[in-house]
């Protein structure tokens, strides 16, 4: 079988497009996205009342006179991975004064491309043949499981609580991480996260000749350097540039080394694409940059006995 693995498209459709066409550009059998599925801005398109829109991102405005430049604004935040609405001002200061408005319509805008992402994926891609994985990650908020679990029944794998058979090896996955600055949704100190890794291991019959598909990568590897931040969460650096510090999991590296799997499938650190060995273990991060449109991945080519070669792409 030859897997395509990516992770960390943060709601950015150009990405999510080019990981479904990575069927037909490089002959794969298989397809997953473990990760970190939807992004995490909401941009309003605010109605001026006279024909014309306004909408402000990223520290500058934009002033959009007509539907095609509204259109065309709005595919721009589409394939970068930000949500947007179109609003009236008085909605926009509802939204200032309940927090709450923002949250419930960012989870609705979520929901909706989600769903969006998979009906494509399925008229694209004969998802009852090829191996079709799609899993959350810690950025992501639960209203989104349901909507995967929606496509099952298509041929979409939703592989959390479940193990995966994979050219004769069970996978097993988790979407939690160690905490992070962040508080994301899906965070776990790293006792909690050791109870969680063996209740998903207990359930595999061969964990040696398995693969390990943890959103989070494990400690001190090349897989989780990522930049120091401090007190007020800006980037620590100095005249050497940079300062990188190991952010993965202890608790995933520790289960890694005890049982040695074929493989392990990781994301959730975006500037640590590579790969590492812990003992036998083969382990991949393809990172990510989606902001930019561009897709990384892992072509992984497997067979019964195991690995026979992998290799980092992107585009």
């Amino acid at each position: 079988m030859r897997l395509f693995f990516a992770v960390d498209v943060h709601g950015a459709t150009t990405v999510w497009r080019k990981w479904i066409s990575a069927v037909d550009i490089y002959k794969t059998n298989g397809l997953i996205l473990a990760g970190d599925l939807t992004g995490k801005v909401l941009v309003p398109i605010i109605d001026q009342g006279d024909g014309t829109f306004k909408a402000s991102y990223y520290g500058k405005t934009w002033l959009l006179k007509d539907e095609a430049e509204i259109q065309d604004f709005e595919r721009k935040l589409d394939n970068g991975g930000v949500y947007y609405k179109r609003m009236k001002k008085d909605e926009v200061e509802r939204m200032k004064e309940k927090p709450e408005l923002v949250s419930e319509t960012i989870n609705k805008l979520m929901i909706e491309r989600i769903r969006t992402w998979l009906n494509l994926l399925v008229e694209k891609v004969n998802t009852k043949e090829i191996l079709t994985v799609v899993m959350p990650g810690n950025d992501d908020e639960f209203v989104i499981d349901p909507v995967i679990r929606e496509f099952e029944d298509k041929g979409i794998i939703y592989p959390l609580e479940r193990i995966v058979e994979i050219e004769g090896h069970e996978m097993a996955s988790i979407a939690h991480t160690n905490p992070t600055p962040w508080n994301t949704p899906r965070e776990a100190d790293e006792r909690t996260l050791s109870k969680i890794i063996d209740k998903a291991v207990k359930q595999m019959q061969r964990p040696e000749n398995g693969i390990f598909n943890f959103h989070c990568p494990p400690y001190e590897t090349n897989l989780d350097l990522a930049p120091k931040l401090d007190k007020s969460m800006k980037i620590v650096s100095g005249f050497a540039g940079v300062e990188y510090i190991h952010v993965g999991s202890k608790a995933v590296r520790d289960a890694i080394k005890k049982y040695q799997p074929i493989l392990g499938l990781h994301g959730h650190i975006h500037e640590s694409a590579g790969y590492d060995f812990i003992g036998k273990t083969l382990v991949l991060n393809p990172g990510s940059e989606y902001g930019e449109g561009l897709l990384k991945g892992y072509i992984i080519d497997i067979n019964r006995q195991g690995i026979e070669k992998y290799w980092k792409i992107q585009g």
